[in-house]
This record gives C-alpha cells, structure tokens and sequence, in this order.
C-alpha cells in the first residue's frame, strides 16, 4: 500500500499505538515512514537456507553422472534460491520506497 492510498482509506491522520509501551497516540498520514518487513527478510532466508539442500537433494544423482555440467548444476542449486531471495529483497526495497516518497 502506498501513502496515497492509505490516505484515502484512513484520512488524513491515523491513530497508532506503539508496541513497546503501548501508548496510542495520533499521527498525521504524512509523518509515517515504512521500513523493511522482518517478515520478508524472514521468509527469503528461509527460501534460502531450505531452497538449496533440498535443490541439492533433488539433483544429487544427476550430479554424480555429469562431467562437465556439475559444476553448472552446482551454480545452479546455488543461484536459484539467491535468485529469489534477492527478488524477495528487490519487492520490498520497492514497497518501501513507493511508501516513503508518495
């Protein structure tokens, strides 16, 4: 969601209580910043550290029975789940990039 459009489904100010000594207090729309998601970076490492065992599982055999091309399939089980962790990464760079300059 960007500013603008938590603007029109909220108003112009929003009410927020803070999370480590739940106080609530009013903010205007335009003060708030976004910042990264733990749950994104969460998510990515997992993809991650899970991605390239299991991609490494999956082709163990062809492994063995290729020459030349294990060192691409070695790439490849490695570059993979970084792929997406850096996608994961990119999106929400974006997300609060959108955010903070509308």
């Amino acid at each position: 969601m960007d500013r603008v459009s938590l603007k029109m489904s909220k108003g112009d100010s929003i009410d927020l209580t803070c999370k480590q000594c739940n106080k609530s207090s009013t903010y205007d729309v335009d003060d708030l910043k976004a910042r990264e998601s733990k749950i994104a970076i969460l998510v990515a490492l997992a993809i991650f550290v899970i991605g390239t065992p299991v991609l490494l599982i999956l082709i163990w055999d062809y492994l063995w029975q290729a020459g030349i091309y294990t060192v691409l399939a070695i790439l490849f089980i490695i570059g993979v789940p970084i792929i997406v962790f850096g996608i994961i990464n990119k999106q929400d760079s974006q997300r609060i990039s959108r955010f903070n300059r509308s």
